[in-house]
Formats: C-alpha cells, sequence, structure tokens
C-alpha cells in the first residue's frame, strides 16, 4: 500500500512586514554609516596633519644641513693635460678637469723649485685662466686647498656688524653636496602662497634652476629666516622659524605645529676668524671672492 506524505506550507514574511522591517533598519544604518564617514573623515584629517607636518620637519632638517655648508669650498685636485709658457698676461691652461674652481680661487701649481700660486681668472670646460708665471709641463699637478668664503650666505644692503635681521629670502652659496662643486641656493617664503621654495644652481651655470615648494601649508606671516652677523660683519648663524597649519580642527580652530632651527655656520665662522687675522697681522688676503654669477643672481 502506497503511503502520501504530505509537506506543510512554509510561511514567509509579509510584504507589510517587510516594509516595516526596512523602515525600523533605515535609521540604524544611516547612523551606522555616519559613524563610520565621520571616523574616516576624521583618520584622513589626521593622516593628513601627520604628512603635513613630516613633510615640514624633513624640510627643516635639510635646511639645517645645507644652511650649515655656506661657504664652504671643497679641495680640488687635477693635472695640466698641456704644457703652459711664462707669461706677464692670463692665458688658459688645459686641465683634466676644472670642477670646482671658481673665479677668485689661488690654485698651487706644480711642486719644488716651479711650484706657484695662480689666481684663478676664469673657468672654462675643462680649463681656468690665470697668469702662470713659470712655465709647466703637462702631467703637472694642480691643487685648490680651499679657504671658505666670508660672504657664502647673502646679507641685506646696509646690515652691519652684530646684528640681528629677519627676512623672508635667504640666499647661500657653498659645497652644499660635499662634492667640490659649488652651488647657489635660495629659499623663498610666499606668504601668500602659504610655502617656502627652493631652488640650487651650480655657479657654473648661467641661469638659475626652477624653485619648487619644499614646505606647504604655513600660516600667513608665520615664517622667517634670521640672519645674524658676527663683529666682523660676517653671517655666522641663521635662525629658521615657521608654523605649519594642519587639517585637525581643535575648538574650531585648524591645529598648528610651530618648529625652528638655529643653525651654526662652521666655513663662516671659520673665514671670519681668517679675515681677523688678516687684519691684524697684515698680508695679501686670499679669501675667495663671491663668484660672479653668485653677484649677477642676487643682484636680479
Amino acid at each position: 500500500m502506497k503511503q502520501t506524505l504530505a509537506i506543510a506550507p512554509q510561511e514567509g514574511f509579509s510584504m507589510m512586514e517587510l516594509l516595516v522591517s526596512i523602515l525600523i533598519l533605515l535609521p540604524i544604518m544611516g547612523a551606522a554609516v555616519g559613524v563610520f564617514s565621520d571616523a574616516a573623515h576624521q583618520h584622513a584629517a589626521e593622516q593628513s596633519s601627520i604628512d603635513a607636518n613630516q613633510e615640514a620637519r624633513t624640510a627643516l632638517e635639510m635646511m639645517t644641513t645645507e644652511i650649515g655648508q655656506a661657504g664652504s669650498h671643497g679641495d680640488v685636485y687635477t693635472t695640466l693635460t698641456s704644457a703652459v709658457g711664462s707669461s706677464t698676461v692670463a692665458q688658459a691652461a688645459a686641465v683634466a678637469s676644472a670642477a670646482g674652481l671658481t673665479v677668485g680661487d689661488f690654485v698651487t701649481v706644480d711642486t719644488g723649485a716651479n711650484q706657484e700660486t695662480v689666481e684663478v681668472t676664469a673657468v672654462g670646460t675643462g680649463s681656468f685662466s690665470g697668469i702662470f708665471r713659470v712655465s709647466h709641463a703637462s702631467g703637472t699637478p694642480v691643487r685648490l686647498f680651499a679657504l671658505p668664503y666670508t660672504t657664502g650666505v647673502v646679507t641685506p644692503s646696509g646690515m652691519g656688524a652684530d646684528a640681528s635681521t629677519p627676512v623672508t629670502t635667504l640666499r647661500f652659496y657653498g659645497d652644499i653636496n660635499s662634492d667640490s662643486s659649488v652651488q647657489y641656493v635660495e629659499y623663498i617664503y610666499d606668504s601668500a602662497g602659504g610655502q617656502i621654495t627652493r631652488s640650487i644652481t651650480p655657479v657654473t651655470q648661467s641661469t638659475l634652476n626652477t624653485a619648487f615648494p619644499l614646505v606647504r601649508n604655513i600660516r600667513p606671516n608665520s615664517a622667517r629666516f634670521i640672519l645674524n652677523t658676527d663683529a666682523r660683519g660676517v653671517p655666522t648663524s641663521v635662525r629658521v622659524e615657521m608654523t605649519v597649519q594642519n587639517n585637525v580642527e581643535s575648538g574650531g580652530k585648524l591645529e598648528e605645529t610651530t618648529l625652528s632651527s638655529r643653525i651654526l655656520i662652521p666655513s663662516m665662522m671659520a673665514a671670519s676668524a681668517l679675515l681677523f687675522e688678516n687684519q691684524l697681522h697684515g698680508g695679501f688676503n686670499r679669501l675667495p671672492a663671491t663668484p660672479p654669477q653668485v653677484t649677477q643672481w642676487i643682484n636680479q
């Protein structure tokens, strides 16, 4: 005999019950989405704030390092690649490399009885010019035992000794990268744009390189470079100050971070000491002059 299994029909939610459930869940879901959105926004703001602070701190470290190199001048060792005859007028001498030589340098040429000191009057690609009073053969050593620049940090016109002056544009030059090449650097504070820009250019170039933002999100009128000179009018330290605005609000205002650094400049201090010795005891001053290209750029 066959048996028939009856399956009872299952009951589901009615349309009305589904609508009521949705109406109940909607506010809960909306609140959850709002909380999640607020949390995501807060996280993004805090991350942006961290990034802004990190950018400013990294930039300040770079500025501290570069300013500390102002006035420095690396030693150079090269050789003549062709013979040079004696003369009472300047002539070009071919060398293995002219990198690191600048106008106004005093180089030592040759050794022994033929050794002489020659002032560099011009620098070319693989050559430099000067007055050679002694003949020298090809392969003769040419050495620059570099002295620092007294003008490695450019001061405003009229700034004297034992003075302190704030500026919004800082100009300086020296062996910035410690590779014996002299570089000219400009930091410019743009208050309207809320940023400090930086350009760096070898003094062997004819035009300045393009400036790029170094620090952004700076509060208006909050950044400056303070130059300090010693008793001989040589700038021996610089103080950098800035206030960076974050994207996180506190009490209805954006949070801020104030950074500062006072940089002592060893090469400038050494140049000042050498200048004092020269003034005290007399003699020929062989401290290098400001490179002509730097003079041109700061007067633009």
